[in-house]
């Protein structure tokens, strides 16, 4: 127990600055004055001595960080111990309209160096994935894609190697929490070939996004139907279009409702979908040729409670427009003089149902809560508790019957976790995870797991 609770500390050593205001932060360093200016950068290697400033001037934005993780085990699941989880994520972007000038197009590719184990495969044994960044150790092609907006934004194509986690099934308020069900979840990753086209398999695909009035946008996209194994695939590039592969389908419309400046009423958004697969393996149970696969989700985003927002001064915003400006050049009877908070209290919730006859997976259910700037003086540290459901198909728990295993029929976990800022470049985030029903068997105690999470960005 003590070496779970060294390894984490090790990790997690940067929270020693958790309550500190950026000021106090700076004073606690060596020659302060000389530490304030790094402290204060939005990422921790600078402006490269303006080459990064000029590079953004011409359109290219060069992006990196890097996210190591600590987690263990204290009860339960298949085995007590510690675990090292690693990322290093880096890539581009190009604004082809400040580059070369042609207008509304855009190029950009992410790579990932995976490193460390999977707390999940080794200590716990459970399906809804402890860490998010968990993978086969390698360094991969994640996305690498060409787009191009119409219409003033209102119509938008993307195509090349794409990831489907980047835009759809996407809950603004579940991207908080660690566990990987809470980002691509188990209802896609367990149900789909090979996982599907979710972190950290990019694959070949087409998105194409219509965005015709500002509170609605309806998205469908088409990727490559196996993306094969992570062992298989190790650098991304193991590409097959063909009849035998099939292809994967998603549909999804997005409704939004208070996101313009003059809306008073607290932000939500509603997003249902639909997703279909054809090919060779579409039906998650078939152990050769199945008749296709299919299911349907939906995502819900609300702010329950948003904090007073802090007056502008001399009626100017953050950014130094006057309200008016930032307003559309309108002007209200409300109070001008005060700029929305984005901190409060926001609540998600995501359901999902597939055919029982032929998927792992037959619905899926998570909910949770996350509040931003609940700690005065910590006003970009958010908080959050998340649970998760998957419940197991009859033909999923029939295979660990046969397997000699004691099928419980579903697996949940419950996520309580915050994220603080240490410095815009520095964020680290203690989490702790309970896995019930690890597996979704009888087999394996529930398991206690005890994380944390430390992410700088270059």
């Amino acid at each position: 127990m003590k070496t779970i609770f060294h390894a984490l500390a090790a990790v997690l050593a940067p929270s020693a600055l958790l309550f500190l205001s950026p000021e106090a932060a700076c004073a606690q360093q060596p020659g302060s004055a000389e530490a304030a200016p790094v402290l204060e950068r939005d990422q921790v290697t600078g402006d490269w001595v303006g080459v990064r400033p000029m590079l953004s001037d011409r359109g290219i934005e060069i992006f990196g960080g890097y996210t190591v993780e600590v987690w263990g085990n204290t009860s339960g699941g298949l085995k007590t111990g510690t675990v090292y989880t690693g990322l290093l994520d880096f890539g581009a972007e190009v604004d082809l309209e400040k580059a070369i000038g042609w207008e509304g197009a855009s190029v950009s590719t992410t790579w990932l160096w995976l490193s460390g184990r999977d707390a999940s495969e080794d200590l716990a044994g459970n399906f809804l994935t402890i860490s998010n960044i968990a993978g086969f150790n390698t360094l991969r092609m994640f996305e690498l894609w060409f787009q191009q907006e119409l219409l003033d934004d209102k119509i938008s194509i993307r195509l090349g190697q794409l990831s489907a986690d980047s835009e759809f099934l996407i809950s603004d308020y579940s991207g908080l929490f660690i566990n990987g069900t809470f980002g691509w979840p188990a209802f896609a990753y367990m149900n789909i070939p090979e996982g599907g086209p979710g972190y950290p398999m990019g694959t070949l695909g087409t998105r194409l996004a219509l965005n015709p009035v500002d509170w609605f946008t309806f998205q469908a996209a088409v990727f490559q139907g196996n993306v094969f194994a992570q062992d298989v695939n190790r650098h991304g590039f193991r590409w097959r279009l063909d009849a035998q592969t099939g292809y994967t389908f998603l549909n999804e419309a997005q409704f939004r409702w208070n996101h313009r400046e003059e809306e008073a009423g607290l932000p939500g958004q509603i997003k249902p979908g639909v997703w279909f697969q054809t090919g060779q393996g579409a039906d998650a149970l078939a152990e050769s040729t199945g008749s296709g696969n299919a299911g349907f989700y939906a995502v819900l985003d609300q702010m329950l409670y948003r904090e007073p927002g802090e007056a502008a001064a001399d009626g100017l915003t953050k950014d130094g427009k006057s309200v008016v400006e930032a307003k559309g050049g309108k002007s209200f009877k409300a109070p001008v003089g005060v700029e929305k908070s984005d901190q409060g209290l926001g609540w998600f919730g995501r359901a999902a149902f597939t055919p029982a006859d032929r998927n792992v997976i037959t619905f899926y259910f998570d909910t949770g809560l996350s509040y931003k700037g609940l700690i005065p003086s910590r006003d970009n540290d958010t908080v959050g508790i998340g649970f998760g459901y998957a419940q197991l198909s009859n033909g999923a728990r029939s295979g660990l019957k046969d397997e000699g295993a004691n099928p419980i029929g579903a697996e949940m976990v419950i996520e309580f976790t915050y994220q603080a800022e240490i410095t815009p470049w520095l964020i680290v985030q203690p989490d702790l995870q309970y896995i019930i029903n690890p597996g979704g068997t009888s087999d394996l105690g529930n398991a206690l797991v005890i994380g944390g999470r430390a992410a700088i960005t270059f």
